[in-house]
């Protein structure tokens, strides 16, 4: 799945050290923006969200178990389809981020899938409708349905936070133009920064891998060249942030979820006193591990305190310069 790169900005303001650094080969999803295959696909999917939503709207509640493996079986073959779409999409974004062709378009995959998608949105809210015991029958009546049971407890989880038909699809709809473009604004202006460091124009990434350079002339260079840019767009940054922030907080409201982290902890299939056990086990380690660590590597550099352009230090050899 890889191959040498020719374009990815890593080896465009890298120092060489490593040689040719890899690229994703995405052939296996699709070998272009205008491949047949990526049009075929396209135009399944636009088909198979209709025919479904034709078969199926409405209807789920009268589903005996064979004809529910028929609907999640068609439903995972478009939620596969899909997937491959943005796959292809959002990697040759991530390839090369400055390239306005591959922003514009994974930009117009998400709408269009979006688009394509929208005559879905009933399925999960109706199959959150099922009764409970109907849907354990169902289950234990048919083993290859029951395979499937630990994406319906998901799936499910979700239901005291559902919202009515209309509202679920207006958020649909809407997702393009609300978080997700400001996600997109984030994302373009980060690509676009150009930082001054060493007489060299780098991108972002390159100047954050500054920060692990041997010199430690360099990485304090850096530390101070990228605070300087990224304070330049503090305004915006802050935009993005506040009105993702709000946003979530609305929708959440409505939901009634019961905390702001409860939606991410449904979204990663994972109980909130796991998380928070997570949290305190790592607070409670501070002095045990990351405290001896940086006193530990300050010391190793022969630093009396360490910056943080020295947080990155490598070391595998001793500080270079002062």
């Amino acid at each position: 799945m890889f191959k040498k790169n020719r374009v990815f900005d890593a080896n465009a303001h890298g120092n060489g050290a490593f040689g040719d650094l890899p690229e994703w080969d995405l052939s296996d999803l699709y070998t272009s923006e205008d491949a047949p295959e990526l049009l075929r696909d396209l135009n399944w999917l636009k088909k198979s969200c209709i025919t479904f939503s034709i078969d199926y709207e409405g209807n789920l509640i009268n589903l005996d178990a064979a004809g529910l493996l028929g609907a999640v079986q068609r439903y995972e073959a478009i939620d596969v389809i899909a997937g491959r779409i943005m796959s292809f999409a959002g990697l040759r974004y991530y390839q090369l981020t400055s390239d306005p062709e591959r922003a514009k378009f994974m930009s117009d995959m998400q709408d269009k899938l979006t688009n394509l998608t929208t005559p879905l949105v009933f399925y999960s809210l109706e199959f959150n409708r099922l009764h409970d015991e109907s849907l354990s029958k169902m289950i234990g009546q048919n083993s290859d349905l029951a395979r499937y049971k630990p994406v319906f407890d998901r799936m499910r989880a979700m239901k005291p936070y559902q919202l009515s038909d209309e509202l679920e699809k207006f958020l649909h709809d809407q997702s393009v133009v609300s978080a997700a473009a400001w996600n997109r604004l984030f994302d373009e202006t980060v690509a676009s920064l150009v930082f001054h460091i060493d007489g060299e124009e780098l991108p972002l990434e390159a100047a954050a891998n500054k920060l692990s350079e041997q010199n430690r002339d360099t990485r304090e260079a850096a530390a101070r060249e990228i605070a300087r840019v990224l304070r330049e767009n503090t305004s915006l940054f802050s935009r993005v942030h506040n009105t993702l922030a709000k946003e979530k907080s609305i929708e959440d409201r409505w939901r009634n979820m019961p905390s702001p982290q409860a939606g991410r902890h449904l979204s990663n299939h994972v109980e909130a006193e796991v998380v928070e056990a997570l949290r305190d086990a790592v607070v409670a380690a501070y002095p045990k591990l990351s405290h001896r660590y940086y006193a530990l590597k300050a010391k190793w550099l022969g630093l009396e305190s360490m910056q943080v352009w020295d947080r990155n230090a490598p070391c595998r050899s001793k500080i270079v310069s002062r």
